[in-house]
């Protein structure tokens, strides 16, 4: 039924007795469901409705020659952690696509990146310390600034040239995720560009957000096109309807903005689910979202509540990647609902990732494509197309 990564809200729709064990878990030992004091949350789209059909658009036959600088620059966003992770003057390490940056911030929360090579002997600058503001290589205690420039050599008097400079890249905070830039400011003016990344709906409202993260050892392409298969559900999660796996009504793709395509899909909730039982609700609304290069968005939405998860597959290297995850809800905001989602998203990470990892790069591309792989094809065209067009097999 959607993406693994809004699967955590899943048990609403499919069943009564999976929740039961996570409330056990949770240790509340009062009658189920009225365990919660549940207040009907506002939402801006009270009577949610699919996609009209007059609005699907044809896929734009997009080139690479068509795209601007701007538009080559708002490609290069990647999520390389929470807010939280980062400590003021403490230097991090960063890899993005086998490369390594140096990432810190200061006192006043302004972040900065450089290559994490000291220019002298290649030494790593995330292993020194910033002092005065500049960053010291544990080596020789050559300091850098922010800029990148070479600024002082201890006991050395030394001509400044622009071969001992390190390249800085744009670092920004956004909604509890950091995100780097791998533009160099020896590829183009930074501060000429515009800064656009995607801010999900749920920011504007005050939706109850959780953080999560889990290294993969595969292809980060692998992880977002999972975040957007609705299939495996019933057949990789402990929670799954095998008996009802496939939507009642699916909305085709459609472009929302640059690099942005959504779908909605229509279902049917179970017999004996939460959903239809206890809230008394016969069809979900699920809104599915990609946002090059790997940002994705699962919404479902079922009366007045919605569940949101936000995905960022951070490629680390060829075959090694960091998902980030987000997860928004407009009920059950209590330390219980806390509990739940957090161990509900680590489980469906976990078995996610059993599945996952076992897919080589060269048997990634599939031979063939069913009917609900849409949504995937449409995000692995353009990303192959606009991300990653050499090294894939």
């Amino acid at each position: 039924m959607k993406s693994s990564y809004l699967l955590y809200s899943l048990f609403i729709v499919f069943g009564e007795g999976f929740s039961k064990r996570l409330f056990s878990k949770a240790k509340v030992n009062i009658p189920f469901f009225n365990r919660f004091s549940i207040k009907t949350p506002h939402h801006p789209h009270p009577h949610p409705h699919p996609l009209s059909k007059q609005c699907i658009i044809d896929y734009p036959k997009l080139t690479f020659e068509n795209l601007t600088e701007q538009d080559n620059y708002d490609l290069q966003w990647y999520v390389i952690g929470p807010s939280y992770d980062f400590i003021s003057d403490k230097p991090k390490k960063i890899t993005i696509w086998d490369k390594d940056y140096v990432v810190w911030k200061n006192g006043r929360s302004n972040f900065f990146a450089l290559d994490d090579a000291c220019t002298h002997k290649g030494v790593s600058l995330s292993d020194g310390k910033i002092q005065n503001g500049n960053i010291v290589c544990p080596y020789h205690g050559y300091e850098f600034d922010c800029n990148g420039e070479l600024k002082k050599v201890p006991g050395i008097c030394f001509q400044p040239s622009s071969v001992q400079n390190l390249s800085k890249y744009k670092v920004v905070e956004k909604n509890g995720w950091v995100y780097l830039n791998t533009f160099s400011d020896l590829v183009k003016d930074l501060d000429s560009m515009k800064v656009n990344i995607f801010v999900e709906e749920e920011v504007l409202r005050e939706d109850t957000v959780q953080y999560f993260d889990m290294e993969y050892d595969c292809y980060s392409r692998i992880l977002s096109e999972n975040s957007l298969d609705i299939m495996h559900i019933g057949f990789v999660h402990t929670f799954g309807n095998t008996r009802s796996p496939s939507p009642i009504e699916v909305y085709p793709p459609r472009l929302e903005g640059p690099h942005h395509f959504k779908t909605v899909y229509v279902y049917e909730s179970g017999p004996n689910s939460i959903a239809n039982k206890v809230f008394n609700t016969k069809h979900l609304i699920v809104e599915n979202e990609f946002i090059l290069p790997h940002t994705t968005v699962a919404r479902i939405i079922f009366d007045e509540y919605v569940n949101t998860i936000i995905t960022f597959a951070l490629p680390i290297g060829e075959n090694k990647s960091k998902l980030f995850v987000k997860t928004y809800r407009n009920f059950w905001k209590n330390p219980v609902g806390d509990k739940i989602t957090r161990d509900l998203m680590y489980r469906t990470m976990l078995e996610d990732k059993r599945i996952i990892e076992s897919i080589k790069p060269k048997s990634m591309e599939g031979k063939f494509n069913m009917r609900f792989d849409k949504l995937q094809n449409t995000y692995k065209t353009f990303y192959k197309k606009f991300i990653r067009r050499v090294r894939e097999p």
